[in-house]
């Protein structure tokens, strides 16, 4: 199965160099692009892509608020945020938003790479810097529940906030790609989040994992 993409940042030469990455990656299709947040919501709107790589800081909507709208308007639509934008706020409101990945622009096209293979797989991704940004916040909020989860379930998580993909997952502990997914589904139940980097940020709010 093909994903549809849509790349959306403001700079034309950023912009290009991602939806190269993206075009050299097995299973993915840029179907299009985007210079501003208006621009964006109208080609999804057009094209449903699967996935949308987006920016934060744009002209005329900001990736923050596009990614809300597209939250309301097309649920089905993930998002990978690509941006200089890792301040507190925008990393804890891209989260609460559901998106299911968020990379640095200070991060190698590799790390992109991983990420798109990530969520190709139906995974979520927070490159390591950001992943140290969320513990950081989380930091003093942390609390002893652990809302249920059951050991192989602590187990799975503290995997997922390692940055391991279901299939990473099902290879480490010897599982079938199909009984991880299961996990995870009553993991985001019991945590009460929608998406993979939702259940990241509140395994460290949570205090269920812990740095290193």
């Amino acid at each position: 199965m093909t994903i549809r993409v849509v790349v959306v940042d403001d700079h034309a030469l950023v912009r290009q160099s991602i939806v190269k990455a993206v075009a050299s990656e097995p299973g993915m299709q840029v179907v299009a692009e985007a210079g501003d947040g208006l621009t964006a919501l109208k080609l999804v709107a057009t094209h449903e892509p699967d996935l949308v790589v987006l920016d934060i800081a744009m002209p005329g909507k900001d990736g923050l608020a596009v990614a809300e709208q597209l939250r309301a308007d097309h649920p089905a639509t993930s998002v990978l945020f690509l941006s200089m934008h890792d301040d507190d706020a925008s990393l804890q409101r891209a989260v609460a938003l559901g998106a299911r990945g968020f990379v640095s622009k200070s991060a190698s096209v590799d790390e992109l790479l991983d990420a798109l293979r990530a969520m190709r797989d139906g995974g979520s991704y927070l490159s390591s810097g950001v992943a140290t940004r969320v513990m950081d916040i989380a930091a003093g909020r942390s609390t002893s529940s652990d809302l249920g989860l059951t050991a192989r379930e602590r187990e799975i998580l503290t995997l997922l906030t390692k940055g391991r993909r279901p299939g990473d997952i099902a290879d480490h502990l010897f599982l079938s790609v199909k009984t991880v997914k299961n996990h995870l589904t009553s993991i985001y139940q019991k945590l009460g989040v929608e998406t993979g980097a939702q259940a990241v940020a509140e395994a460290y709010r949570l205090g269920i994992a812990q740095r290193g």
